[in-house]
Order: structure tokens, then C-alpha cells, then sequence
């Protein structure tokens, strides 16, 4: 049975490959994340790592990603249009279906 859920495991990574990193915001509206993974069907999905994150993202300034760039960045921007503080920390995966 585990050797069954490794191969299903291993077949989804195969199949959507992961990667995974950190990042802080920048004290402004936007912030690029710096990844040459992204392509222009990346999922990316965002986590917050402290309170002040998890602040940000339960109020009227939570993050939308604004944009890809394939081979450089994905840049996340406040729904609000104001600023973060600069301390926020998130953590992201992102995936690229084949």
C-alpha cells in the first residue's frame, strides 16, 4: 500500500512539478518575487509565516497576484492599493501543470 501512494505521489510531482520558497514585502503596494520557475500558468499559492502577514491578508489590503513573468518573477500587489509595512513574511509554492 505505501509503495502504491509513493508511485501516486511521485507520478502528481512528475506531473506538477513544485518549487518552494520565502519571501518579505517590500513597504509599497506591489512586491516582485524574484523565481526563474514562473512561466505564464504558474500556480502560486502564498501562506503567512507571521502575524503581520496574516494581519495584511484578513483586511481590505490582502495580496492578488498582478503578475507573471516568465523566467523572472511573479509580482503580488494589495487589493487596496496600500502599502504593506515591509515586514510581512510569506512563504509560496508554485506549480506548473504540464
Amino acid at each position: 500500500m505505501i509503495v502504491a501512494i509513493n508511485g501516486l505521489r511521485d507520478a502528481i510531482l512528475a506531473t506538477f512539478p513544485r518549487v518552494t520558497g520565502t519571501f518579505t514585502l517590500s513597504a509599497a503596494a506591489s512586491t516582485v518575487v524574484p523565481n526563474t520557475s514562473v512561466t505564464s500558468t504558474s500556480k502560486i499559492n502564498w501562506t503567512p509565516t507571521n502575524a503581520a502577514a496574516a494581519t495584511l491578508l484578513a483586511g481590505a489590503n490582502n495580496l492578488y497576484l498582478s503578475a507573471r513573468t516568465s523566467g523572472a518573477s511573479f509580482t503580488l500587489t494589495t487589493a487596496a492599493g496600500g502599502s504593506a509595512a515591509g515586514t510581512e513574511t510569506l512563504e509560496f509554492t508554485l506549480s506548473n501543470p504540464s
